[in-house]
């Protein structure tokens, strides 16, 4: 388990809510077995992707994610229990999940299987023209 106080990685955010708003987190963190930094955690990136989505022609519907890292980062809570490692190094791209994890976390999260191959494909499409030093809407992220 990551230190997330003494890593270089993580940063510390504070703000302010009301009383009631903070108890009822605490208290569901609790009840779900989750840390408070995990929630806030998945809640940022969350709030964060609803700003700087790619594909902004309809923004009152969210955009699916197109990337395998765009899944597991928009899924952090859900996919902590079941048993994928490297879930934060999933989220950044910075590793692939094995067809195993794959199939785990397209399992877990409820995904038809033609999404699963356009979540698959895009996600090597992005890798290759990453590697080609294409740059493109995989990028987004």
């Amino acid at each position: 388990m990551t230190d997330k106080r003494r890593s270089a990685d993580y940063k510390q955010v504070s703000g302010y809510v009301p009383v009631e708003l903070a108890r009822e987190f605490k208290s569901i963190c609790a009840r779900e077995g989750v840390s408070q930094s995990d929630a806030l955690e998945e809640m940022l990136l969350e709030w964060l992707a609803k700003r700087t989505a790619c594909n902004s022609s309809h923004p009152e519907q969210p955009s699916p994610p197109i990337t395998i890292a765009e899944l597991v980062q928009a899924n952090m809570i859900k996919l902590r229990h079941s048993g994928v490692k490297n879930l934060q190094a999933l989220a950044k791209g910075e590793v692939l999940p094995t067809p195993g994890d794959f199939a785990i976390i397209t399992s877990t999260l409820g995904i038809p299987e033609e999404e699963q191959k356009k979540i698959w494909q895009q996600t090597f499409l992005c890798l290759h023209n990453e590697s080609d030093g294409v740059k493109d809407e995989c990028e987004c992220s």
